[in-house]
Protein backbone atom coordinates (compact mmCIF):
# COMPACT_ATOMS: atom_id res chain seq x y z
CA UNK A 1 0.00 0.00 0.00
CA UNK A 2 2.85 2.37 0.85
CA UNK A 3 4.44 1.74 -2.54
CA UNK A 4 1.21 2.66 -4.32
CA UNK A 5 0.87 5.90 -2.33
CA UNK A 6 4.54 6.71 -2.91
CA UNK A 7 4.36 6.25 -6.68
CA UNK A 8 1.05 8.14 -6.83
CA UNK A 9 2.69 11.14 -5.14
CA UNK A 10 5.71 10.82 -7.43
CA UNK A 11 3.32 11.15 -10.36
CA UNK A 12 0.78 13.70 -9.08
CA UNK A 13 3.29 16.36 -7.97
CA UNK A 14 5.19 16.74 -11.27
CA UNK A 15 1.98 16.22 -13.27
CA UNK A 16 0.31 19.09 -11.42
CA UNK A 17 3.28 21.37 -12.09
CA UNK A 18 3.28 20.51 -15.80
CA UNK A 19 -0.50 20.92 -16.01
CA UNK A 20 -0.50 24.45 -14.62
CA UNK A 21 2.54 25.42 -16.71
CA UNK A 22 0.94 24.26 -19.97
CA UNK A 23 -2.36 25.92 -19.18
CA UNK A 24 -0.49 29.12 -18.39
CA UNK A 25 1.65 29.13 -21.54
CA UNK A 26 -0.52 27.36 -24.14
CA UNK A 27 -4.08 28.32 -23.22
CA UNK A 28 -4.92 29.41 -26.79
CA UNK A 29 -3.61 26.16 -28.24
CA UNK A 30 -5.69 24.14 -25.79
CA UNK A 31 -8.81 26.16 -26.60
CA UNK A 32 -8.37 25.69 -30.35
CA UNK A 33 -7.77 21.95 -30.00
CA UNK A 34 -10.98 21.58 -28.02
CA UNK A 35 -13.03 23.67 -30.48
CA UNK A 36 -11.63 21.82 -33.50
CA UNK A 37 -12.85 18.47 -32.18
CA UNK A 38 -9.44 16.93 -31.53
CA UNK A 39 -10.90 15.26 -28.44
CA UNK A 40 -12.27 12.58 -30.80
CA UNK A 41 -8.76 11.70 -31.92
CA UNK A 42 -7.67 11.59 -28.29
CA UNK A 43 -10.49 9.15 -27.56
CA UNK A 44 -9.24 6.91 -30.36
CA UNK A 45 -5.76 6.99 -28.84
CA UNK A 46 -7.24 6.05 -25.47
CA UNK A 47 -9.13 3.10 -27.00
CA UNK A 48 -5.97 1.78 -28.68
CA UNK A 49 -4.04 2.15 -25.42
CA UNK A 50 -6.79 0.33 -23.52
CA UNK A 51 -6.80 -2.59 -25.97
CA UNK A 52 -3.01 -2.97 -25.80
CA UNK A 53 -2.91 -2.81 -22.01
CA UNK A 54 -5.85 -5.22 -21.66
CA UNK A 55 -4.06 -7.78 -23.82
CA UNK A 56 -0.77 -7.34 -21.95
CA UNK A 57 -2.33 -7.54 -18.46
CA UNK A 58 -4.35 -10.63 -19.40
CA UNK A 59 -1.20 -12.41 -20.61
CA UNK A 60 0.97 -11.26 -17.71
CA UNK A 61 -1.73 -12.20 -15.19
CA UNK A 62 -1.91 -15.69 -16.68
CA UNK A 63 1.85 -16.12 -16.21
CA UNK A 64 1.62 -14.71 -12.68
CA UNK A 65 -1.17 -17.15 -11.77
CA UNK A 66 0.70 -20.13 -13.17
CA UNK A 67 3.85 -19.07 -11.34
CA UNK A 68 2.11 -18.66 -7.99
CA UNK A 69 0.38 -22.03 -8.44
CA UNK A 70 3.74 -23.66 -9.20
CA UNK A 71 5.19 -22.21 -6.00
CA UNK A 72 2.28 -23.52 -3.93
CA UNK A 73 2.45 -26.96 -5.58
CA UNK A 74 6.17 -27.12 -4.83
CA UNK A 75 5.53 -26.31 -1.16
CA UNK A 76 2.72 -28.87 -0.92
CA UNK A 77 4.86 -31.58 -2.55
CA UNK A 78 7.69 -31.04 -0.05
CA UNK A 79 5.20 -31.30 2.81
CA UNK A 80 3.78 -34.55 1.41
CA UNK A 81 7.23 -36.06 0.96
CA UNK A 82 8.10 -35.17 4.55
CA UNK A 83 4.95 -36.78 5.92
CA UNK A 84 5.18 -39.95 3.84
CA UNK A 85 8.86 -40.41 4.63
CA UNK A 86 7.96 -40.59 8.34
CA UNK A 87 6.79 -44.16 7.70
CA UNK A 88 10.17 -45.30 6.41
CA UNK A 89 12.95 -46.70 8.55
CA UNK A 90 14.70 -44.09 10.66
CA UNK A 91 17.97 -43.91 8.71
CA UNK A 92 16.22 -43.32 5.35
CA UNK A 93 13.69 -41.00 6.96
CA UNK A 94 16.38 -38.79 8.51
CA UNK A 95 18.31 -38.55 5.25
CA UNK A 96 15.15 -37.65 3.31
CA UNK A 97 14.22 -35.02 5.89
CA UNK A 98 17.68 -33.48 5.70
CA UNK A 99 17.53 -33.25 1.90
CA UNK A 100 14.08 -31.63 2.06
CA UNK A 101 15.16 -29.06 4.66
CA UNK A 102 18.29 -28.21 2.68
CA UNK A 103 16.20 -27.94 -0.49
CA UNK A 104 13.89 -25.37 1.11
CA UNK A 105 16.80 -23.44 2.64
CA UNK A 106 18.51 -23.19 -0.75
CA UNK A 107 15.31 -21.96 -2.41
CA UNK A 108 14.96 -19.20 0.21
CA UNK A 109 18.64 -18.24 -0.09
CA UNK A 110 18.55 -18.08 -3.89
CA UNK A 111 15.28 -16.12 -3.79
CA UNK A 112 16.79 -13.56 -1.41
CA UNK A 113 19.93 -13.25 -3.58
CA UNK A 114 17.95 -12.79 -6.83
CA UNK A 115 19.12 -16.14 -8.24
CA UNK A 116 15.72 -17.79 -8.11
CA UNK A 117 15.28 -17.71 -11.91
CA UNK A 118 18.34 -19.87 -12.51
CA UNK A 119 18.68 -23.63 -12.23
CA UNK A 120 20.84 -24.23 -9.17
CA UNK A 121 23.44 -26.98 -8.89
CA UNK A 122 22.88 -27.06 -5.14
CA UNK A 123 19.16 -27.68 -5.52
CA UNK A 124 19.81 -30.27 -8.24
CA UNK A 125 22.20 -32.04 -5.86
CA UNK A 126 19.53 -32.22 -3.16
CA UNK A 127 17.03 -33.63 -5.66
CA UNK A 128 19.56 -36.23 -6.75
CA UNK A 129 20.04 -37.17 -3.09
CA UNK A 130 16.29 -37.57 -2.71
CA UNK A 131 16.18 -39.78 -5.81
CA UNK A 132 18.74 -42.12 -4.29
CA UNK A 133 16.81 -42.25 -1.01
CA UNK A 134 13.54 -42.92 -2.85
CA UNK A 135 15.13 -45.74 -4.82
CA UNK A 136 16.17 -47.40 -1.58
CA UNK A 137 12.76 -46.82 -0.02
CA UNK A 138 11.02 -48.40 -3.03
CA UNK A 139 13.00 -51.58 -2.48
CA UNK A 140 12.72 -51.76 1.31
CA UNK A 141 9.28 -50.28 1.96
CA UNK A 142 7.23 -51.32 -1.08
CA UNK A 143 3.98 -49.36 -1.55
CA UNK A 144 5.25 -46.41 0.42
CA UNK A 145 7.83 -45.80 -2.28
CA UNK A 146 5.05 -45.24 -4.82
CA UNK A 147 3.54 -42.45 -2.70
CA UNK A 148 6.92 -40.82 -2.28
CA UNK A 149 7.73 -41.10 -5.98
CA UNK A 150 4.38 -39.48 -6.85
CA UNK A 151 5.10 -36.58 -4.48
CA UNK A 152 8.65 -36.30 -5.86
CA UNK A 153 7.29 -36.12 -9.42
CA UNK A 154 4.96 -33.29 -8.35
CA UNK A 155 7.91 -31.52 -6.73
CA UNK A 156 10.20 -31.68 -9.75
CA UNK A 157 7.39 -30.73 -12.13
CA UNK A 158 6.41 -27.74 -9.98
CA UNK A 159 10.03 -26.60 -9.74
CA UNK A 160 10.51 -26.83 -13.51
CA UNK A 161 7.31 -24.88 -14.09
CA UNK A 162 8.38 -22.24 -11.56
CA UNK A 163 11.68 -21.79 -13.37
CA UNK A 164 9.96 -21.69 -16.75
CA UNK A 165 7.29 -19.14 -15.80
CA UNK A 166 9.72 -16.95 -13.84
CA UNK A 167 11.80 -16.49 -17.01
CA UNK A 168 8.89 -15.48 -19.22
CA UNK A 169 8.95 -11.72 -19.77
CA UNK A 170 7.11 -9.30 -21.97
CA UNK A 171 8.96 -8.81 -25.30
CA UNK A 172 11.05 -5.63 -25.21
CA UNK A 173 9.36 -4.15 -28.28
CA UNK A 174 5.91 -4.70 -26.75
CA UNK A 175 6.99 -3.14 -23.46
CA UNK A 176 8.32 -0.07 -25.30
CA UNK A 177 5.06 0.23 -27.22
CA UNK A 178 3.08 0.15 -23.97
CA UNK A 179 5.35 2.78 -22.38
CA UNK A 180 5.12 4.98 -25.49
CA UNK A 181 1.32 4.68 -25.65
CA UNK A 182 1.09 5.44 -21.93
CA UNK A 183 3.29 8.56 -22.23
CA UNK A 184 1.37 9.68 -25.33
CA UNK A 185 -1.98 9.34 -23.56
CA UNK A 186 -0.75 11.38 -20.58
CA UNK A 187 0.88 14.14 -22.66
CA UNK A 188 -2.05 14.54 -25.05
CA UNK A 189 -4.48 14.73 -22.13
CA UNK A 190 -2.88 18.04 -21.19
CA UNK A 191 -4.03 19.61 -24.48
CA UNK A 192 -7.66 18.44 -24.29
CA UNK A 193 -9.63 20.64 -21.92
CA UNK A 194 -13.09 21.44 -20.58
CA UNK A 195 -14.31 24.94 -19.87
CA UNK A 196 -13.79 24.85 -16.10
CA UNK A 197 -10.07 24.81 -15.24
CA UNK A 198 -10.49 22.91 -11.97
CA UNK A 199 -12.74 20.28 -13.52
CA UNK A 200 -10.22 20.01 -16.32
CA UNK A 201 -7.48 19.34 -13.78
CA UNK A 202 -9.55 16.69 -11.99
CA UNK A 203 -10.54 14.79 -15.13
CA UNK A 204 -7.16 15.12 -16.83
CA UNK A 205 -5.37 14.10 -13.66
CA UNK A 206 -7.68 11.10 -13.19
CA UNK A 207 -7.12 9.87 -16.75
CA UNK A 208 -3.35 10.35 -16.52
CA UNK A 209 -3.13 8.71 -13.10
CA UNK A 210 -5.12 5.74 -14.35
CA UNK A 211 -2.79 5.33 -17.33
CA UNK A 212 0.23 5.61 -15.02
CA UNK A 213 -1.06 3.04 -12.51
CA UNK A 214 -1.90 0.60 -15.32
CA UNK A 215 1.74 0.86 -16.40
CA UNK A 216 2.80 0.09 -12.82
CA UNK A 217 0.55 -2.99 -12.84
CA UNK A 218 2.09 -4.22 -16.09
CA UNK A 219 5.61 -3.64 -14.78
CA UNK A 220 4.89 -5.42 -11.48
CA UNK A 221 3.38 -8.43 -13.22
CA UNK A 222 6.40 -8.62 -15.51
CA UNK A 223 8.76 -8.67 -12.49
CA UNK A 224 7.11 -11.05 -9.99
CA UNK A 225 10.15 -11.38 -7.70
CA UNK A 226 10.95 -7.67 -7.44
CA UNK A 227 9.35 -5.80 -4.51
CA UNK A 228 6.43 -3.77 -5.79
CA UNK A 229 2.73 -3.18 -5.25
CA UNK A 230 2.50 -6.98 -5.06
CA UNK A 231 5.08 -9.70 -5.63
CA UNK A 232 5.87 -13.30 -4.78
CA UNK A 233 7.76 -13.86 -1.54
CA UNK A 234 9.47 -16.68 0.34
CA UNK A 235 6.84 -16.58 3.10
CA UNK A 236 5.39 -19.97 2.10
CA UNK A 237 8.80 -21.65 2.05
CA UNK A 238 9.84 -20.11 5.37
CA UNK A 239 6.55 -21.09 6.97
CA UNK A 240 7.03 -24.68 5.78
CA UNK A 241 10.59 -24.77 7.16
CA UNK A 242 9.27 -23.71 10.56
CA UNK A 243 6.44 -26.25 10.32
CA UNK A 244 8.87 -29.08 9.52
CA UNK A 245 11.24 -28.08 12.32
CA UNK A 246 8.36 -28.03 14.82
CA UNK A 247 7.22 -31.44 13.57
CA UNK A 248 10.74 -32.84 13.90
CA UNK A 249 11.07 -31.48 17.43
CA UNK A 250 7.75 -33.05 18.42
CA UNK A 251 8.81 -36.41 16.99
CA UNK A 252 12.12 -36.29 18.84
CA UNK A 253 10.38 -35.37 22.08
CA UNK A 254 7.85 -38.18 21.66
CA UNK A 255 10.53 -40.79 20.95
CA UNK A 256 12.89 -39.76 23.78
CA UNK A 257 12.51 -41.69 27.08
CA UNK A 258 10.53 -39.92 29.78
CA UNK A 259 12.25 -39.10 33.01
CA UNK A 260 10.46 -40.60 36.00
Amino acid sequence: MRNIIKWTLYFIIPFSAVFWFIHEKFETVISRSTLNGLSGFYSADGIIFGLIVAFVIQREWEIWTNLSESVQTEIDAVREMWKWSNYAESSLRDKAHQHLKTYLALIVYEWDTNAVRQRSRGVDAELDGLRRILARMSISVGGLGLQLQSAFTDLTRARNQRLSYSNQHMPIILKRIVIFADALLIILSLFIAVNNLYLDYIFTGAISLLAFTLMLVVDDLDNPFRPGAWHLTTAGYKSLIQELEDSQNEEEAASSPHEG
